[in-house]
């Protein structure tokens, strides 16, 4: 059996060695705090999977009614985190693992959860839809003072017959037009559903797939066909104007005064963007080099970054199991990082949360796709053998993967953040 052990560069607050009975019975130290759900907590766990059909689950239950599920990969072994969000008593705490074995020890990773009720805070999404992938519970706790910045209105279309609705358009110019001015639209309208006013939800239009050439100044990117297109075109639903709305054009310059301007304009103590060292996706990652970018120029420096994931490289279908399952952390395996040392934040979401953050999915048109019949058919066989048949929410796999009883981050400072990503090598 293939063996992979988790590990991350994290500096917790509590770190305590725990003993874990067969029956998932926790042994836990004194001295733990009395309140453990102002914390977010992790259990490293040694894990081996039982050879079986069905999807290896832990879950975690305590004497105050919880019990959530975190689904783990079958055939491969070793070190787990298990993600222990949302605990609100230590009193019979339990680990109760089915279709596999977990190590008698532990170690219980304890991580005092930020105030960011402090100050502003600033999402930045690559696209539509992301923020609310990766955050929709934790904007709708914070709206008073959430900004939403996308950075690209995702119009991307490669075929006429992959538009929303079947002969809209007859040139892939108009319907690329379209698809990007209708994302620009979900983009405006779907966070309010959280309370966020449309005064602080901002779309900057720049041209999907190019973001990781416009992330470096003195940079222009205008791909094939699209020259009759400019960033003006999804900016209609703007409440706060722009220093270059009149000339916007697709460069790399823009970007970084757009940003800078909305830097100064919103001071955010908190900013929350894409993993640079965990998402693959290049306009990710471009995202997260683009605001660091803007972050030193003004001189601004938030007081942290939380940092999410929507895609991962090599591990399709993650997080396994069905929707309203647990989250568990993105599998890693390194101790060293550009942006220093990690600390975990998770936000629990109740089961009415997660309904609405399934609603609000649903408001966004590019997941509003159907898969074809036989796919639909093989998806229900596979989940049907591994016992991880769940609610279907839409068609995309957003809807099981992403609607979740917890949302994961990983906190880094902003001093931290912005030196490790102007110091690290831009890939090619």
């Amino acid at each position: 059996m293939r063996r992979r052990d988790d590990a991350y560069p994290f500096e917790a607050d509590h770190r305590v060695e725990v003993g874990l009975a067969a029956d998932g019975t926790l042994t836990l130290p004194a001295g733990l705090p009395d309140t453990p759900a102002e914390w977010s907590w992790l259990l490293e766990v040694d894990y081996r999977p039982r050879r079986s059909l069905r999807q290896p689950r832990v879950t975690i239950a305590s004497s105050a009614g919880q019990a959530v599920t975190q689904y783990l990969e079958r055939k491969v072994q070793g070190r787990r985190w298990l993600n222990l969000t949302g605990i609100t008593t230590w009193d019979a705490l339990r680990v109760i693992a089915a279709h596999c074995r977990l190590g008698e020890r532990a170690v219980l990773h304890g991580f005092a959860r930020p105030d960011l009720s402090r100050g502003p805070v600033l999402f930045v999404a690559p696209h539509p839809d992301d923020a609310e992938l990766a955050g929709y519970g934790l904007y709708r706790r914070l709206a008073e003072h959430t900004w939403i910045v996308t950075l690209s209105a995702g119009e991307t279309l490669k075929r006429l017959d992959r538009q929303y609705i079947a002969g809209l358009d007859t040139s892939l110019a108009a319907a690329r037009r379209r698809k990007g001015w209708i994302r620009a639209w979900n983009s405006a309208t779907t966070p309010q559903l959280a309370g966020i006013p449309q005064e602080r939800l901002v779309m900057l239009g720049y041209f999907n797939d190019t973001l990781d050439r416009l992330a470096d100044p003195g940079r222009a990117a205008v791909p094939a066909n699209e020259d009759t297109l400019s960033p003006r075109d999804f900016r209609h639903w703007n409440r706060l104007a722009l220093p270059g709305d009149a000339e916007a054009t697709n460069h790399g310059d823009q970007l970084l005064a757009d940003l800078a301007f909305l830097v100064e304009h919103i001071r955010p103590a908190t900013v929350v963007v894409t993993h640079p060292e965990v998402d693959p996706h290049r306009d990710h990652i471009a995202a997260a080099r683009a605001i660091a970018r803007a972050l030193q120029h003004t001189g601004h420096t938030p007081q942290r970054v939380l940092l999410y994931a929507n895609h991962l490289r090599g591990h399709r279908g993650f997080p396994l199991g069905p929707a309203h399952a647990g989250a568990t952390l993105w599998p890693h395996t390194g101790t060293h990082s550009a942006l220093g040392r990690w600390r975990f934040h998770g936000e629990a979401l109740s089961p009415e949360l997660q309904r609405e953050k399934a609603l609000s999915l649903d408001t966004m048109h590019d997941l509003r796709g159907r898969p074809g019949a036989m796919k639909r058919l093989k998806r229900r066989w596979r989940e049907t053998l591994a016992g991880t048949r769940g609610p279907r929410y839409g068609g995309h796999d957003y809807f099981r993967s992403h609607v979740r009883a917890q949302e994961v981050f990983i906190e880094v400072t902003g001093e931290a953040f912005v030196s490790g990503l102007q110091a690290a090598p831009r890939e090619p």
